[in-house]
Protein backbone atom coordinates (compact mmCIF):
# COMPACT_ATOMS: atom_id res chain seq x y z
CA UNK A 1 0.00 0.00 0.00
CA UNK A 2 2.68 2.37 1.06
CA UNK A 3 4.72 1.84 -2.53
CA UNK A 4 1.81 1.87 -4.09
CA UNK A 5 0.82 5.81 -2.45
CA UNK A 6 4.92 6.97 -3.82
CA UNK A 7 3.84 5.14 -7.32
CA UNK A 8 1.17 7.24 -7.68
CA UNK A 9 2.74 10.71 -5.85
CA UNK A 10 5.40 9.71 -8.14
CA UNK A 11 2.72 9.94 -11.31
CA UNK A 12 1.11 12.88 -9.71
CA UNK A 13 4.65 15.12 -9.86
CA UNK A 14 5.34 13.47 -13.49
CA UNK A 15 1.72 14.89 -14.99
CA UNK A 16 1.84 18.09 -13.13
CA UNK A 17 5.67 18.68 -14.48
CA UNK A 18 4.71 18.05 -17.82
CA UNK A 19 1.82 20.40 -17.32
CA UNK A 20 4.01 23.07 -16.73
CA UNK A 21 6.89 22.19 -19.25
CA UNK A 22 8.47 25.20 -19.96
CA UNK A 23 8.76 27.00 -23.78
CA UNK A 24 12.52 27.03 -25.30
CA UNK A 25 13.52 28.96 -28.45
CA UNK A 26 12.68 26.62 -31.19
CA UNK A 27 9.48 27.38 -33.50
CA UNK A 28 8.53 23.89 -32.47
CA UNK A 29 8.24 24.68 -28.91
CA UNK A 30 6.96 28.07 -29.08
CA UNK A 31 4.41 26.85 -31.58
CA UNK A 32 2.53 24.89 -29.14
CA UNK A 33 1.03 28.16 -27.70
CA UNK A 34 -2.45 27.94 -27.91
CA UNK A 35 -4.52 30.65 -27.56
CA UNK A 36 -6.34 31.64 -24.20
CA UNK A 37 -10.10 30.48 -22.81
CA UNK A 38 -10.17 34.46 -21.85
CA UNK A 39 -9.47 35.08 -25.14
CA UNK A 40 -11.75 33.10 -26.90
CA UNK A 41 -14.83 34.06 -24.66
CA UNK A 42 -14.31 37.75 -25.07
CA UNK A 43 -14.78 38.32 -28.59
CA UNK A 44 -14.38 42.14 -28.02
CA UNK A 45 -11.32 44.60 -27.01
CA UNK A 46 -10.56 48.34 -27.31
CA UNK A 47 -7.27 49.64 -27.96
CA UNK A 48 -6.04 53.53 -28.01
CA UNK A 49 -3.63 54.79 -30.77
CA UNK A 50 -2.13 57.86 -29.06
CA UNK A 51 1.57 58.93 -28.40
CA UNK A 52 3.14 62.08 -29.60
CA UNK A 53 2.13 60.92 -33.54
CA UNK A 54 -0.95 62.06 -32.58
CA UNK A 55 0.04 65.83 -32.99
CA UNK A 56 1.06 65.49 -36.27
CA UNK A 57 -1.46 63.70 -37.12
CA UNK A 58 -3.91 66.49 -36.07
CA UNK A 59 -1.83 68.73 -38.09
CA UNK A 60 -1.49 66.87 -41.29
CA UNK A 61 -3.71 63.70 -41.10
CA UNK A 62 -0.61 61.58 -41.99
CA UNK A 63 0.02 58.78 -39.21
CA UNK A 64 3.63 58.63 -40.31
CA UNK A 65 3.96 61.85 -39.17
CA UNK A 66 7.73 61.28 -38.37
CA UNK A 67 8.44 59.61 -40.99
CA UNK A 68 7.54 61.56 -43.87
CA UNK A 69 8.27 65.31 -41.70
CA UNK A 70 11.79 64.70 -43.14
CA UNK A 71 11.26 64.00 -46.75
CA UNK A 72 12.28 66.65 -48.38
CA UNK A 73 14.46 65.89 -51.37
CA UNK A 74 12.36 62.39 -52.30
CA UNK A 75 8.88 60.36 -50.53
CA UNK A 76 9.82 57.26 -49.91
CA UNK A 77 6.90 54.71 -49.23
CA UNK A 78 6.38 53.24 -45.76
CA UNK A 79 8.39 50.00 -47.35
CA UNK A 80 11.71 52.36 -48.49
CA UNK A 81 10.58 52.54 -51.93
CA UNK A 82 10.91 55.98 -53.78
CA UNK A 83 7.46 57.09 -54.90
CA UNK A 84 7.95 60.61 -56.04
CA UNK A 85 10.74 63.49 -56.38
CA UNK A 86 9.97 65.54 -52.68
CA UNK A 87 9.08 67.71 -50.74
CA UNK A 88 6.57 65.28 -49.09
CA UNK A 89 3.06 67.71 -48.29
CA UNK A 90 3.93 66.46 -44.80
CA UNK A 91 7.39 68.07 -45.06
CA UNK A 92 6.11 71.30 -46.19
CA UNK A 93 3.22 71.02 -43.42
CA UNK A 94 6.02 70.99 -40.77
CA UNK A 95 7.93 73.71 -42.08
CA UNK A 96 4.83 75.91 -42.44
CA UNK A 97 3.60 75.03 -38.97
CA UNK A 98 6.54 74.09 -36.90
CA UNK A 99 9.89 75.36 -39.01
CA UNK A 100 12.26 73.56 -40.64
CA UNK A 101 13.04 69.60 -39.19
CA UNK A 102 16.93 70.74 -38.28
CA UNK A 103 15.74 73.87 -35.84
CA UNK A 104 12.62 72.12 -34.85
CA UNK A 105 12.94 68.11 -35.83
CA UNK A 106 10.74 65.13 -34.27
CA UNK A 107 12.00 65.42 -30.35
CA UNK A 108 10.80 69.07 -30.22
CA UNK A 109 7.44 67.79 -31.44
CA UNK A 110 7.89 64.86 -28.43
CA UNK A 111 8.55 67.08 -26.00
CA UNK A 112 5.42 69.27 -26.72
CA UNK A 113 3.40 66.02 -26.03
CA UNK A 114 1.80 67.46 -22.90
CA UNK A 115 -1.82 65.83 -22.29
CA UNK A 116 -3.62 67.73 -19.67
CA UNK A 117 -6.96 65.86 -19.91
CA UNK A 118 -6.16 62.36 -19.91
CA UNK A 119 -8.26 60.41 -17.32
CA UNK A 120 -7.92 56.29 -17.28
CA UNK A 121 -11.07 56.07 -15.38
CA UNK A 122 -13.23 57.98 -17.66
CA UNK A 123 -11.18 55.61 -20.71
CA UNK A 124 -11.92 52.60 -18.73
CA UNK A 125 -15.60 53.33 -17.91
CA UNK A 126 -16.28 54.13 -21.43
CA UNK A 127 -14.54 50.97 -22.81
CA UNK A 128 -16.56 49.09 -19.90
CA UNK A 129 -19.65 50.28 -21.00
CA UNK A 130 -18.90 49.91 -24.70
CA UNK A 131 -19.10 45.93 -23.82
CA UNK A 132 -15.20 45.35 -24.41
CA UNK A 133 -13.97 42.40 -22.09
CA UNK A 134 -10.04 43.14 -23.04
CA UNK A 135 -8.23 46.90 -23.49
CA UNK A 136 -5.31 48.52 -23.23
CA UNK A 137 -2.59 51.23 -24.87
CA UNK A 138 -0.92 51.25 -27.98
CA UNK A 139 2.26 51.01 -25.62
CA UNK A 140 4.96 51.97 -28.40
CA UNK A 141 3.92 53.04 -31.90
CA UNK A 142 6.42 53.06 -34.42
CA UNK A 143 7.30 56.68 -32.90
CA UNK A 144 9.53 54.55 -30.23
CA UNK A 145 7.65 56.81 -27.31
CA UNK A 146 6.91 54.31 -24.30
CA UNK A 147 3.63 55.68 -23.31
CA UNK A 148 4.31 54.73 -19.93
CA UNK A 149 6.66 55.74 -16.83
CA UNK A 150 10.08 53.83 -18.30
CA UNK A 151 13.43 53.36 -16.57
CA UNK A 152 14.75 52.17 -20.30
CA UNK A 153 13.96 54.87 -22.37
CA UNK A 154 13.98 58.88 -21.53
CA UNK A 155 11.20 58.88 -24.49
CA UNK A 156 8.74 57.99 -22.43
CA UNK A 157 5.33 59.53 -21.01
CA UNK A 158 6.86 58.84 -17.08
CA UNK A 159 9.75 60.92 -18.27
CA UNK A 160 8.57 63.70 -20.93
CA UNK A 161 4.96 64.29 -19.91
CA UNK A 162 4.51 63.42 -16.23
CA UNK A 163 2.04 60.77 -16.77
CA UNK A 164 1.83 56.65 -16.79
CA UNK A 165 -1.04 55.87 -19.16
CA UNK A 166 0.06 52.28 -19.00
CA UNK A 167 -0.23 51.98 -15.57
CA UNK A 168 -3.50 54.02 -14.86
CA UNK A 169 -4.66 51.92 -17.70
CA UNK A 170 -3.92 48.91 -16.10
CA UNK A 171 -4.97 49.77 -12.93
CA UNK A 172 -8.94 50.89 -14.00
CA UNK A 173 -9.61 48.13 -16.87
CA UNK A 174 -8.74 45.25 -14.78
CA UNK A 175 -10.48 47.11 -11.45
CA UNK A 176 -13.63 46.69 -14.41
CA UNK A 177 -12.61 43.01 -14.64
CA UNK A 178 -11.31 43.20 -18.48
CA UNK A 179 -8.47 41.97 -19.52
CA UNK A 180 -5.49 43.97 -20.36
CA UNK A 181 -3.25 44.21 -23.06
CA UNK A 182 -1.11 46.30 -24.68
CA UNK A 183 0.21 46.67 -28.60
CA UNK A 184 3.66 47.26 -29.74
CA UNK A 185 4.81 48.23 -33.10
CA UNK A 186 8.66 49.20 -32.22
CA UNK A 187 9.96 46.80 -34.73
CA UNK A 188 9.27 49.43 -37.73
CA UNK A 189 11.21 51.99 -35.21
CA UNK A 190 14.37 51.04 -36.89
CA UNK A 191 13.49 51.80 -40.82
CA UNK A 192 11.14 54.79 -39.17
CA UNK A 193 13.77 57.73 -38.82
CA UNK A 194 16.01 57.01 -42.06
CA UNK A 195 14.97 59.97 -43.45
CA UNK A 196 15.54 62.00 -40.26
CA UNK A 197 19.43 61.79 -40.80
CA UNK A 198 19.45 64.16 -43.25
CA UNK A 199 18.49 66.82 -40.17
CA UNK A 200 18.85 66.49 -36.62
CA UNK A 201 18.58 62.55 -36.49
CA UNK A 202 22.42 62.52 -37.69
CA UNK A 203 23.00 64.17 -34.04
CA UNK A 204 24.42 61.92 -31.73
CA UNK A 205 22.73 63.37 -28.56
CA UNK A 206 19.57 62.09 -29.80
CA UNK A 207 20.72 58.80 -30.77
CA UNK A 208 18.36 56.89 -28.27
CA UNK A 209 15.43 58.24 -30.55
CA UNK A 210 16.97 58.08 -33.84
CA UNK A 211 19.57 55.22 -33.12
CA UNK A 212 22.74 55.33 -35.10
CA UNK A 213 22.59 56.75 -39.14
CA UNK A 214 22.03 53.48 -41.40
CA UNK A 215 20.56 53.02 -44.57
CA UNK A 216 16.78 51.48 -44.81
CA UNK A 217 17.61 47.87 -45.72
CA UNK A 218 20.60 47.49 -43.22
CA UNK A 219 20.15 45.07 -40.82
CA UNK A 220 19.03 45.89 -37.31
CA UNK A 221 21.98 46.74 -34.94
CA UNK A 222 23.10 45.26 -31.87
CA UNK A 223 21.84 48.67 -29.51
CA UNK A 224 18.32 48.64 -31.38
CA UNK A 225 17.83 44.91 -30.58
CA UNK A 226 18.51 45.25 -27.00
CA UNK A 227 16.34 48.31 -26.66
CA UNK A 228 13.48 46.66 -28.59
CA UNK A 229 13.61 43.27 -26.26
CA UNK A 230 14.35 46.04 -23.06
CA UNK A 231 11.59 47.85 -23.28
CA UNK A 232 9.02 44.59 -23.73
CA UNK A 233 10.68 43.36 -20.60
CA UNK A 234 10.32 46.28 -18.47
CA UNK A 235 6.86 46.59 -19.43
CA UNK A 236 5.74 42.88 -18.89
CA UNK A 237 7.55 43.22 -15.10
CA UNK A 238 5.76 46.84 -14.99
CA UNK A 239 2.41 46.41 -15.72
CA UNK A 240 1.52 42.40 -16.22
CA UNK A 241 -0.36 42.30 -19.40
CA UNK A 242 -2.77 39.62 -20.72
CA UNK A 243 -1.88 40.08 -24.33
CA UNK A 244 1.13 41.50 -26.46
CA UNK A 245 0.38 42.67 -29.19
CA UNK A 246 2.42 42.91 -32.10
CA UNK A 247 2.69 44.95 -35.31
CA UNK A 248 3.81 44.06 -39.02
CA UNK A 249 7.17 45.60 -38.04
CA UNK A 250 8.05 42.56 -35.37
CA UNK A 251 8.28 40.14 -38.73
CA UNK A 252 11.92 42.18 -39.22
CA UNK A 253 12.98 41.64 -36.04
CA UNK A 254 15.55 38.47 -36.18
CA UNK A 255 14.56 35.06 -34.72
CA UNK A 256 17.15 34.96 -32.70
CA UNK A 257 15.70 38.08 -30.99
CA UNK A 258 12.49 37.67 -31.45
CA UNK A 259 12.22 34.20 -30.07
CA UNK A 260 13.93 34.28 -26.72
CA UNK A 261 10.93 36.89 -26.09
CA UNK A 262 7.90 34.86 -26.68
CA UNK A 263 9.67 32.05 -24.98
CA UNK A 264 10.53 34.22 -21.75
CA UNK A 265 6.75 36.19 -22.28
CA UNK A 266 5.03 32.32 -22.84
CA UNK A 267 6.98 30.90 -19.53
CA UNK A 268 6.21 34.08 -17.67
CA UNK A 269 2.42 32.84 -18.31
CA UNK A 270 3.28 29.73 -16.61
CA UNK A 271 5.30 31.08 -13.58
CA UNK A 272 2.72 33.35 -12.86
CA UNK A 273 -0.21 31.06 -13.50
CA UNK A 274 -1.51 33.28 -16.32
CA UNK A 275 -2.80 32.93 -19.41
CA UNK A 276 -0.73 35.12 -22.07
CA UNK A 277 -1.65 35.61 -25.46
CA UNK A 278 0.66 37.19 -28.59
CA UNK A 279 -0.34 38.15 -32.17
CA UNK A 280 1.40 38.37 -35.52
CA UNK A 281 -0.26 40.15 -38.68
CA UNK A 282 -1.26 37.67 -41.80
CA UNK A 283 0.41 39.79 -44.22
CA UNK A 284 3.78 39.89 -42.21
CA UNK A 285 6.06 36.68 -40.79
CA UNK A 286 4.22 34.01 -39.00
CA UNK A 287 5.30 34.46 -34.91
CA UNK A 288 4.90 30.77 -33.55
CA UNK A 289 2.09 30.50 -30.99
CA UNK A 290 0.74 33.65 -31.69
CA UNK A 291 -2.48 34.74 -32.53
CA UNK A 292 -3.17 35.90 -36.36
CA UNK A 293 -4.41 39.23 -36.50
CA UNK A 294 -5.86 40.81 -40.20
CA UNK A 295 -5.63 44.79 -40.38
CA UNK A 296 -8.96 46.16 -41.35
CA UNK A 297 -9.61 42.40 -42.62
CA UNK A 298 -11.85 39.28 -42.34
CA UNK A 299 -12.17 36.00 -43.46
CA UNK A 300 -14.48 34.13 -45.50
CA UNK A 301 -15.26 30.98 -43.51
CA UNK A 302 -14.72 29.59 -40.19
CA UNK A 303 -10.91 29.24 -38.75
CA UNK A 304 -9.80 26.37 -37.20
CA UNK A 305 -7.66 28.38 -34.38
CA UNK A 306 -9.01 31.76 -32.81
CA UNK A 307 -7.68 34.89 -34.88
CA UNK A 308 -8.00 38.55 -34.65
CA UNK A 309 -9.53 42.05 -36.34
CA UNK A 310 -7.97 44.80 -35.34
CA UNK A 311 -10.25 48.29 -37.37
CA UNK A 312 -10.97 51.48 -36.78
CA UNK A 313 -13.78 54.00 -36.70
CA UNK A 314 -11.97 57.02 -38.14
CA UNK A 315 -10.25 56.64 -41.31
CA UNK A 316 -6.59 56.60 -39.79
CA UNK A 317 -5.22 55.16 -36.85
CA UNK A 318 -4.79 58.32 -35.08
CA UNK A 319 -7.00 61.00 -34.12
CA UNK A 320 -7.38 63.61 -36.87
CA UNK A 321 -9.84 66.08 -38.81
CA UNK A 322 -10.90 63.82 -41.17
CA UNK A 323 -14.66 61.83 -40.73
CA UNK A 324 -15.03 59.13 -39.51
CA UNK A 325 -15.87 56.22 -41.74
CA UNK A 326 -17.86 53.53 -39.65
CA UNK A 327 -20.75 53.90 -37.44
CA UNK A 328 -22.58 51.62 -34.84
CA UNK A 329 -24.24 49.68 -37.12
CA UNK A 330 -21.25 49.17 -39.00
CA UNK A 331 -19.38 48.25 -35.31
CA UNK A 332 -21.95 45.54 -34.82
CA UNK A 333 -22.48 44.00 -37.97
CA UNK A 334 -18.34 43.41 -38.52
CA UNK A 335 -18.34 42.54 -34.51
CA UNK A 336 -21.33 39.60 -35.40
CA UNK A 337 -19.06 38.26 -38.93
CA UNK A 338 -16.13 38.19 -36.80
CA UNK A 339 -17.64 36.17 -34.16
CA UNK A 340 -19.32 33.62 -36.32
CA UNK A 341 -16.43 32.46 -37.76
CA UNK A 342 -14.56 31.94 -34.87
CA UNK A 343 -12.64 35.59 -34.55
CA UNK A 344 -12.49 38.99 -32.01
CA UNK A 345 -12.65 42.03 -33.03
CA UNK A 346 -9.79 44.64 -31.42
CA UNK A 347 -11.11 48.34 -32.36
CA UNK A 348 -8.96 51.47 -31.97
CA UNK A 349 -10.23 54.40 -29.85
CA UNK A 350 -8.43 57.82 -31.37
CA UNK A 351 -8.13 60.19 -28.74
CA UNK A 352 -7.08 63.78 -28.90
CA UNK A 353 -3.58 64.96 -28.39
CA UNK A 354 -4.63 66.12 -24.65
CA UNK A 355 -6.04 62.64 -24.13
CA UNK A 356 -9.77 63.17 -24.71
CA UNK A 357 -12.28 60.77 -26.69
CA UNK A 358 -14.45 62.42 -29.08
CA UNK A 359 -17.99 62.47 -28.71
CA UNK A 360 -18.22 60.72 -31.86
CA UNK A 361 -16.68 57.96 -30.46
CA UNK A 362 -18.07 58.08 -27.42
CA UNK A 363 -21.22 57.73 -28.73
CA UNK A 364 -20.65 54.85 -31.55
CA UNK A 365 -19.26 52.90 -28.32
CA UNK A 366 -22.26 53.52 -25.72
CA UNK A 367 -24.77 52.80 -28.61
CA UNK A 368 -22.28 49.17 -29.40
CA UNK A 369 -22.36 48.58 -25.77
CA UNK A 370 -26.42 48.97 -25.61
CA UNK A 371 -26.95 46.17 -28.53
CA UNK A 372 -24.24 44.26 -26.45
CA UNK A 373 -26.26 44.49 -23.09
CA UNK A 374 -29.20 43.43 -25.10
CA UNK A 375 -27.61 40.75 -27.34
CA UNK A 376 -24.34 39.67 -25.62
CA UNK A 377 -25.77 36.23 -24.67
CA UNK A 378 -25.09 35.48 -28.67
CA UNK A 379 -21.52 36.81 -28.71
CA UNK A 380 -19.24 36.23 -25.03
CA UNK A 381 -18.40 32.79 -24.49
CA UNK A 382 -19.83 31.31 -27.48
CA UNK A 383 -18.92 29.07 -30.33
CA UNK A 384 -19.04 28.42 -33.85
CA UNK A 385 -21.86 26.96 -35.09
CA UNK A 386 -21.53 23.78 -38.27
CA UNK A 387 -22.21 26.98 -40.35
CA UNK A 388 -21.15 30.54 -39.80
CA UNK A 389 -22.81 32.70 -42.46
CA UNK A 390 -25.49 32.99 -44.79
CA UNK A 391 -26.71 35.85 -47.28
CA UNK A 392 -25.66 37.86 -50.31
CA UNK A 393 -23.04 40.17 -49.28
CA UNK A 394 -19.81 37.53 -48.15
CA UNK A 395 -15.77 37.79 -48.08
CA UNK A 396 -14.16 36.61 -50.93
CA UNK A 397 -11.02 34.44 -49.71
CA UNK A 398 -9.15 36.41 -46.38
CA UNK A 399 -7.12 39.15 -45.66
CA UNK A 400 -6.13 42.75 -44.64
CA UNK A 401 -7.21 45.91 -45.94
CA UNK A 402 -10.99 44.98 -47.44
CA UNK A 403 -11.20 47.52 -50.13
CA UNK A 404 -15.09 47.27 -50.17
CA UNK A 405 -17.33 47.90 -47.57
CA UNK A 406 -20.16 45.53 -47.42
CA UNK A 407 -23.57 47.08 -46.93
CA UNK A 408 -25.47 43.99 -44.97
CA UNK A 409 -29.47 42.93 -45.21
CA UNK A 410 -32.10 40.92 -43.61
CA UNK A 411 -30.81 38.11 -45.87
CA UNK A 412 -27.43 38.02 -44.42
CA UNK A 413 -27.36 36.02 -41.07
CA UNK A 414 -24.40 34.86 -38.68
CA UNK A 415 -24.47 31.78 -36.58
CA UNK A 416 -22.83 30.97 -33.31
CA UNK A 417 -23.64 28.64 -30.27
CA UNK A 418 -23.56 27.66 -26.89
CA UNK A 419 -20.59 25.96 -25.53
CA UNK A 420 -22.63 23.00 -24.47
CA UNK A 421 -24.15 22.92 -27.96
CA UNK A 422 -27.52 23.36 -26.58
CA UNK A 423 -28.05 26.72 -28.34
CA UNK A 424 -27.77 28.09 -31.22
CA UNK A 425 -28.01 31.90 -32.23
CA UNK A 426 -28.67 33.70 -35.65
CA UNK A 427 -28.18 37.13 -35.80
CA UNK A 428 -29.90 39.30 -38.74
CA UNK A 429 -28.40 41.92 -39.50
CA UNK A 430 -30.55 44.04 -40.64
CA UNK A 431 -34.48 44.45 -39.92
CA UNK A 432 -36.25 42.65 -41.81
CA UNK A 433 -39.86 43.47 -43.39
CA UNK A 434 -41.58 40.21 -42.82
CA UNK A 435 -40.96 36.64 -43.24
CA UNK A 436 -36.97 35.80 -42.50
CA UNK A 437 -35.96 32.36 -44.00
CA UNK A 438 -32.95 30.94 -42.16
CA UNK A 439 -31.89 28.55 -45.30
CA UNK A 440 -28.94 27.30 -42.88
CA UNK A 441 -31.31 25.73 -40.37
CA UNK A 442 -32.38 22.31 -41.82
CA UNK A 443 -34.98 20.08 -39.73
CA UNK A 444 -31.92 17.98 -38.87
CA UNK A 445 -31.07 20.90 -36.51
CA UNK A 446 -34.61 19.33 -34.76
CA UNK A 447 -35.89 23.34 -33.40
CA UNK A 448 -38.10 23.09 -30.35
CA UNK A 449 -38.35 26.76 -29.07
CA UNK A 450 -37.91 30.13 -31.16
CA UNK A 451 -37.17 33.74 -29.09
CA UNK A 452 -35.86 36.90 -29.79
CA UNK A 453 -33.08 38.58 -27.44
CA UNK A 454 -34.71 41.80 -25.73
CA UNK A 455 -38.23 40.88 -26.76
CA UNK A 456 -40.48 39.32 -24.41
CA UNK A 457 -43.18 38.27 -26.84
CA UNK A 458 -44.04 35.14 -29.01
CA UNK A 459 -42.12 34.36 -31.93
CA UNK A 460 -44.10 32.41 -34.48
CA UNK A 461 -41.75 29.93 -36.65
CA UNK A 462 -42.03 26.97 -38.77
CA UNK A 463 -39.46 24.84 -39.60
CA UNK A 464 -39.77 23.85 -43.53
CA UNK A 465 -37.50 21.90 -46.29
CA UNK A 466 -36.60 25.28 -47.44
CA UNK A 467 -35.35 26.58 -44.20
CA UNK A 468 -36.29 27.88 -40.69
CA UNK A 469 -39.37 30.06 -41.13
CA UNK A 470 -39.39 32.99 -38.56
CA UNK A 471 -42.60 35.73 -38.80
CA UNK A 472 -40.60 39.37 -38.06
CA UNK A 473 -43.15 41.17 -35.45
CA UNK A 474 -44.08 44.72 -35.99
CA UNK A 475 -43.53 45.47 -32.26
CA UNK A 476 -40.07 44.63 -32.31
CA UNK A 477 -38.13 48.15 -31.51
CA UNK A 478 -35.08 49.39 -34.03
CA UNK A 479 -32.00 47.84 -33.50
CA UNK A 480 -28.70 47.51 -35.80
CA UNK A 481 -29.06 43.48 -35.73
CA UNK A 482 -31.51 41.32 -33.92
CA UNK A 483 -29.73 37.85 -32.51
CA UNK A 484 -32.57 35.38 -32.36
CA UNK A 485 -32.17 31.79 -29.70
CA UNK A 486 -32.87 28.46 -31.42
CA UNK A 487 -33.21 25.56 -29.26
Amino acid sequence: MKNTSIIIALLCIGISSNAQKKYNTSFESLDTHKSPEWFKDAKFGIYTHWTPTTIGNEVNACGWYPYYMYQKDSVLTHWGTKRKDGPSRVYLDHVKNFGDPNEYGWKEVVKSFQPKEFDASEWADLFEKAGAKFAGPVAMHHDGFAMWDSDVTRWSAGKNSGIDPSGDLEKEIRKRGMNFIASFHHGKTWQYYVPSYAFDGKNPEYRDLYFEPHAYKAPMSDTYKKWWRDVLDEYVKKYNPDMVWFDMGESKVPTNTMYPFLASYYNYGIENNKQVATTCKNYAKYLPGSIVDYEKGRVKDVQDTPWLTDDTMAPQWFNSKRKPSKNANDVIDILVDIVSKNGCLLLNVAPNSNGKISEYEKSVLLKVGAWLQTNGEAIYSTRTWHTAAEGPNVIKGKGSFLKKKLVYTAEDIRYTRSKDNKTVYAIVLDRPESTILMKSVSKKDKITNVSLLGYPGIIEWKQTKAGLKIEFPKDIKVSEAYAFILK
